[in-house]
């Protein structure tokens, strides 16, 4: 199967043949080892396209890792593998959209089987697993795309691009992707031209090509997003008000009773459903709280040390808060899921620098499927001392601040951004 012949947005079935040799010990009084072959099928569903390398990767109790690369997609791999229970399989498939304006990078499918001789079927469904880094460049009235810190790949799409009548008609806020790779943007313009919620499949698709636009329940602007990829859904939120709605902007509930929650500000969903919110409580205490949108009930809460806390990234077993204007120590908060501290990071800092540790002011997570932890840090305020607005990326690999990267300064043009401040 070629490439080329593998369309994304279909929900394709592919099947792979992988061999698997086993080596099974006879009855104690025969010594020999006799080797014993299956063929077993590996369905790969959703996989997508321009593939430019594979892994495939075989683990479990009792075995050493196993693993095959490839340059394209294999018709078939063949690996010696010992039979046994909680075999994990994992495939992971590298692509290269069109002239770069695709923001995956990686797609992932994995299933744990119990494997013994006879017929065997692994079922793997692939699902976005890294992409490029996607930024709301809001006071610019687009949105970029790199990929990397950096800025190799720069490519913009302003208001003009998706065909809106003013720039104020699109201030992206938040982005997100679903399982498929599309992009996801809560649009932050207040006319009630605007639609709330934009998706579109990659950068190409601008003005009426492939966008589509949905939420337009109440014309507030939409300020905080998160993709359920588990369920196909998509949360979204103003200030105050919580959204559902489907991939396809369908089945709109809009009556969440939030409970103390007052303002939503940023938020990410589990793996089981459940939202984690930065915001204020209704009486103005800051809070990162754990709701159910099933039950709309507030399973947990956290607020000490969180002030103007802008988004929530969730990397299991670590829950990290964006916490803007958290006092020294305490720009980055790290906790585990069920909100319980585990550590805290970063200082103000008052002049544009690139030490390791200071920052303007955290406000959105990007690139959240990452390993890396991506920050976009903007100084929001022209009082003392900061006579200045300051908006750059910042990159680390976890909250003790290692492999510290910065990209970008304040300005409209390449390398350039300003977010949200003065909006």
């Amino acid at each position: 199967m070629k490439n080329k012949e593998i369309n994304v947005f279909r929900r394709t079935l592919f099947l792979l043949v992988l061999i698997i040799v086993f080596g099974i010990l006879t009855a104690c009084g025969n010594p020999s080892m006799i080797p014993v072959t299956v063929v077993p099928e590996i369905h790969v569903k959703a996989l997508p396209a321009y593939i430019t390398s594979v892994e495939f990767t075989v683990t479990g109790p009792g075995m050493e890792p196993l693993s095959a690369s490839y340059d394209s997609l294999p018709d078939s791999i063949n690996l010696a593998i010992p039979p046994g229970e909680d075999r994990y399989f994992e495939l992971l498939v590298y692509v290269d959209g069109l002239l770069g304006l695709t923001p995956a990078i990686s797609f992932k499918g994995s299933a744990t089987v119990d494997l013994t001789p006879g017929d065997v079927v692994v079922e793997l469904t692939m699902r976005l697993d890294s992409t490029k880094l996607v930024v709301p460049d809001a006071k610019n009235y687009r949105l970029v795309m790199i990929d990397d810190m950096s800025g190799a790949g720069w490519i913009a799409k302003n208001w003009l691009d998706f065909g809106f009548g003013s720039d104020f008609d699109f201030l992206p806020y938040d982005v997100d992707f679903d399982s498929r790779g599309r992009i996801y943007i809560a649009n932050g313009a207040s006319s009630a031209s605007a639609y709330n919620i934009i998706r579109i499949n990659d950068m190409s698709d601008i003005s009426l090509i492939g966008k589509i636009a949905f939420g337009d329940v109440d014309s507030t602007p939409k300020y905080s997003l998160a993709v359920d990829r588990g369920n196909d859904v998509v949360y979204y939120a103003n200030s105050t008000q919580l959204y559902r709605c489907d991939l396809d902007g369908g089945s709109i509930k809009s009556d969440f009773v939030m409970g103390t929650i007052g303002t939503i500000r940023g938020m990410a969903v589990d793996e089981n459903g459940i939202l984690y919110i930065a915001g204020n409580t209704g009486a103005g205490a800051n809070m990162i709280f754990m709701y159910d949108p099933i039950t709309e009930l507030i399973i947990n809460s956290y607020g000490t040390t969180i002030s103007t806390a802008w988004d929530v990234l969730l990397k299991p077993p670590a829950v990290y808060i964006a916490n803007q204007n958290g006092g020294l120590g305490y720009k980055i908060i790290e906790l585990d899921t069920d909100l319980g501290f585990v550590d805290a990071f970063g200082n103000q800092s008052p002049v544009a620098d690139d030490i390791m540790g200071n920052f303007y002011g955290p406000k959105r997570f990007l690139a959240i499927l990452n390993k890396k932890i991506y920050i976009l840090d903007e100084a929001s305020t022209n009082e003392a001392p900061f006579l200045f607005q300051g908006d750059r990326l910042v990159a680390m690999s976890d909250i003790t601040g290692a492999d510290w990267e910065t990209y970008g300064q304040t300005g409209t043009g390449v390398g350039q951004f300003e977010y949200y401040w003065a909006c």
